[in-house]
């Protein structure tokens, strides 16, 4: 993995409770064996990925986005691309709304605890049926590898489609006010 911290600068308070999309990123990804939600090849598979896109000539981002979808034994590892290459098996995008909620704590345990009271608050709120659940970790591949997860948002996707195309990342109202 080239270089070395290219970690996003983001302010964590845009990311509390929000609609989100990621409509017009483009994803590299790979399947990875999950045990009870936990994956076991994370660093394998970051490291496969950013040789893939190094070899199809695509460039990870100054900082790029590092997800996991989660899953009781199978999962999926992403990471951002540029530019967005035209479809295929190994590349996502989204079109659908997310919702973020902030890990008060650093580390992947704080996040897995975190979910269930995620999961009740959206239901709560009713927003609707939870494709899948990701996990961001808001970390470069290589710090990810070097120093582990130390900050966490958690991704709902949505079943809701975007109406339009958005900007990559926007975050929009606050979801967490329906709740009342």
């Amino acid at each position: 993995m080239a270089g070395g911290c290219q970690c996003p600068q983001i302010d964590l308070a845009d990311w509390r409770d929000r609609q989100v999309t990621l409509a017009g990123q483009a994803f590299l990804t790979c399947p990875t064996p999950l045990f009870l939600h936990l994956p076991h090849r994370l660093h394998q598979d970051l490291e496969s990925l950013c040789a893939r896109a190094e070899q199809a000539r695509l460039q990870i981002p100054g900082s790029p986005l590092v997800l996991h979808r989660d899953g009781w034994f199978r999962g999926e590892v992403l990471v951002s691309i540029e530019p967005q290459p035209a479809g295929g098996a190994e590349i996502r995008s989204f079109q659908t709304l997310f919702y973020s909620r902030v890990v008060g704590r650093p580390g992947f345990d704080a996040a897995l605890r975190a979910m269930p009271g995620f999961y009740g608050d959206l239901r709560r709120a009713r927003v609707g049926p939870i494709q899948a659940m990701y996990f961001w970790y808001v970390n470069c591949p290589a710090c990810l590898l070097e120093k582990g997860a130390r900050q966490i948002v958690l991704l709902a996707q949505s079943r809701r489609l975007l109406a339009s195309d958005a900007c990559p990342a926007a975050v929009s109202g606050q979801w967490a006010a329906a709740r009342g």
